[in-house]
């Protein structure tokens, strides 16, 4: 996504793919495929619940911000370059995390995110270095990479694991 969305470009397509996922994630439920690979070694289980992270990340991160805070991104104990070992991090953390309670914290992200993109105002949203953690990047990127650009990414993977359980 190389791109900034506009306020209600990036509202439609977050409302969108959540919509999508959501519907796939139901769809994923009902054919008992959480435990199926679903990339690399990775199970539809792991790779929501890195999704579900950072969704939930963004949201710590623009909330920090509005309270004049510098989160330290990606994570406490990680760097940018250590992304990969934080993801893993969240895997194994998430283990005994059940997909119900995972689909309601992303949803409670999702409508997290929603509301700022609502909410904040033009500069807060669509402009550059307005909080320190965005670097160069406007708050409107951090949305969208880590939801719309995540969950289509999540939702393919799941289309083409249903598709092969279905050949089974």
């Amino acid at each position: 996504m190389a791109q900034t969305l506009s306020r209600e470009e990036l509202a439609s397509e977050l409302d969108t793919a959540y919509s999508k996922l959501d519907a796939l994630l139901e769809s994923a439920a009902e054919a008992d495929v959480f435990d199926v690979v679903a990339v690399d070694a990775w199970t539809v289980h792991d790779v929501l619940a890195v999704r579900v992270w950072w969704a939930e990340a963004v949201v710590e991160w623009i909330g920090a911000g509005l309270r004049d805070q510098t989160p330290q991104t990606p994570a406490a104990g990680y760097k940018w370059t250590q992304t990969p070992a934080l993801n893993q991090s969240v895997v194994e953390a998430s283990a005994g995390t059940s997909v119900r309670e995972l689909r309601d914290r992303l949803g409670a992200a999702v409508a997290a995110l929603r509301r700022y993109v609502e909410t904040l105002d033009e500069d807060q949203l669509l402009s550059v270095g307005v909080f320190s953690w965005t670097r160069t990047w406007p708050v409107s990127r951090w949305i969208a990479v880590n939801t719309i650009t995540q969950y289509a990414s999540l939702s393919k993977m799941i289309r083409r694991v249903l598709k092969s359980n279905n050949q089974s």
